[in-house]
């Protein structure tokens, strides 16, 4: 089985540096995919680079947190908005709230909808699904997702269960912490996924070093690549150093020298 490798790159339409951050590192660099943040304040000008740039067929980052305000009307999902009209700031406070009941899971299946919905309308075939903080994989949003997916006639969600070394667990607890907890979210999930029909990588990179990507961490777990596909989450715009590794010649020439096919999904 060979090797195959998704560069994509995350939050494509927050902000205009980072839509131009992105496109930089997919017209030139290693990227290969890329999903549109619908919710972003920056949506439109990343529509436009992306027509600009013959992108036809790109994912959605589903959001339900962050500093952002839906797409749907804010009384048609009033559960998932505080005062402000926005989303819950961060997963630690949506998760409180939603084991606690006070989501209403039938808003989740409306606004995921409508996000969907307003990149389709603007002439863009949606290729895969991932989300905003990787809110999807929690079993019950997972379900709506996948419901989603079959109705709107998409084939692709991601799958970030990510292994990290004993090194990464000890220099960076924080991260590690996230990383246990979305695995285990992953664990409880990947029943419903394997009988779902949906397709999804096999290996994930980019979670437990988001924001951080360095060339020299790429290049060592390159080299330890799986057989099958392994997606890698980046995120051009957001650190200088991992636009410029994605976009360096030497990143690309080692890809190469494994004999890693880079694809899209």
């Amino acid at each position: 089985m060979a090797k195959r490798l998704v560069i994509n790159a995350d939050d494509f339409g927050e902000t205009e540096h980072i839509n131009r951050s992105i496109i930089k590192c997919y017209t030139q660099g290693a990227v290969t995919d890329v999903s549109f943040l619908v919710v972003g304040e920056s949506f439109e000008h990343a529509l436009g680079l992306a027509k600009e740039n013959g992108i036809k067929r790109a994912g959605i980052h589903l959001a339900l947190t962050g500093d952002f305000k839906p797409v749907s009307p804010a009384q048609s999902v009033s559960t998932l908005i505080g005062a402000d009209a926005k989303f819950s700031r961060n997963h630690r406070t949506f998760l409180a709230k939603y084991f606690f009941g006070t989501i209403n899971t039938g808003e989740i299946y409306t606004e995921f909808k409508n996000q969907i919905s307003k990149i389709k309308t603007r002439g863009i075939e949606v290729s895969h699904l991932d989300s905003h903080e990787h809110i999807h994989m929690v079993p019950g949003i997972l379900k709506i997702t996948i419901k989603l997916m079959k109705e709107e006639g998409i084939r692709h969600i991601r799958f970030p269960q990510e292994k990290v070394n004993l090194f990464s667990k000890l220099t960076d607890p924080a991260a590690s912490a996230r990383n246990i907890l979305l695995s285990f979210m992953c664990t409880l999930s990947k029943k419903t996924l394997n009988t779902s029909g949906t397709k999804r990588n096999d290996n994930f990179l980019g979670h437990a070093r988001a924001l951080r990507l360095k060339k020299k961490e790429l290049i060592r777990a390159i080299a330890g690549l799986k057989e099958g596909l392994t997606e890698l989450s980046c995120h051009p715009g957001k650190r200088a150093e991992e636009t410029d590794t994605l976009c360096d010649a030497g990143f690309i020439k080692e890809l190469k020298a494994h004999s890693i096919e880079l694809v899209p999904h």
